[in-house]
């Protein structure tokens, strides 16, 4: 048993303050493009300065991506929010806004503790 965790990658653990749904709502022009319509314009209605104050932002986002889809009636529901969800950190740029979050800055000492551990830095 000694030997298997030497044979495992070092792991760092995500934990937000709601979910990490929260850490995508702050990036509009993401969350529009990973619905299909990035040059739409309906608001989103996005509270990205409280994002981890937010209740259910897993609800908040999905919404935002229904909305940001531009669909309407029968395509708006039929479109893949979950599909959606995993494309928004794709579209992320620079995620540096997120650094005043408490929980974010945990996460980003928590890795380079085990990047520096590791001699991976």
């Amino acid at each position: 048993m000694a030997g298997l965790k030497a044979d495992l990658p070092p792991a760092v653990p995500v934990v937000p303050v709601r979910m990490t749904e929260a850490w995508l709502l702050f990036d509009e022009k993401a969350i529009r493009r990973a619905a299909g319509n990035p040059n739409g314009t309906d608001p989103l209605q996005v509270p990205v300065r409280q994002a981890e104050d937010i209740p259910d932002p897993k609800a908040v986002l999905h919404e935002a991506l229904r909305t940001a889809s531009g669909l309407s009636g029968r395509r708006r529901q039929k479109f893949n929010v979950r599909d959606a969800v995993h494309r928004v950190g794709e579209y992320i740029d620079d995620f540096s806004p997120l650094r005043r979050l408490s929980a974010f800055q945990r996460l980003e000492e928590d890795l380079a503790t085990v990047l520096r551990e590791a001699d991976w830095t």
